[in-house]
């Protein structure tokens, strides 16, 4: 495993919708994941786009502070199906902007569906922080940047 280079604003890529992996061919894409881990980590994040490190790919990473589980998790082609009416409003930073930090608005609940890196396609439902990760992460892919969000004042 290793480090990757982060992708920091103003920079094109980050505001491309990125692409899905293909299905029948995610195993090409465990060292990738692998290394967006140790990414994540040696950065201190609590997730990682692959745009975050120039790779426009519907891949994203969940530190596992966050989801309480014993692995962090590695996911891919993710939808939400799912948003609470409630919201709040929540202090964000982002690996890619350093140093800016704003106040955004989402919902409290969310749904995602999104496939391991081994194929399996998993269900969650999440709330809190948890939830505004995935927000966070799926923003990324579809070329949104948290300034984009920020609440008037910011």
């Amino acid at each position: 495993m290793s480090v990757l280079p982060l992708t920091i604003q103003p920079n094109d890529i980050l505001h491309k919708v990125s692409e899905d992996l293909p299905l029948d061919a995610l195993d090409q894409y465990l060292s990738l994941g692998d290394d967006m881990v140790e990414t994540m980590l040696e950065n201190d994040g609590i997730g990682l786009a692959a745009v975050q490190i120039g790779k426009n790919l519907n891949l994203f990473t969940v530190n596992k502070d966050v989801t309480g589980e014993d692995e962090h998790w590695i996911l891919c082609n993710p939808t939400i199906t799912f948003q609470s009416k409630n919201t709040a409003v929540m202090e964000e930073g982002c690996l890619s902007c350093p140093k800016i930090y704003g106040s955004v608005r989402r919902p409290v609940k969310v749904r995602v569906t999104a496939y391991t890196l081994t194929g399996e396609k998993k269900i969650f439902k999440a709330k809190g922080l948890l939830a505004k990760v995935f927000q966070h992460e799926i923003d990324h892919l579809q070329g949104t940047l948290i300034m984009d969000k920020f609440e008037d004042g910011n």
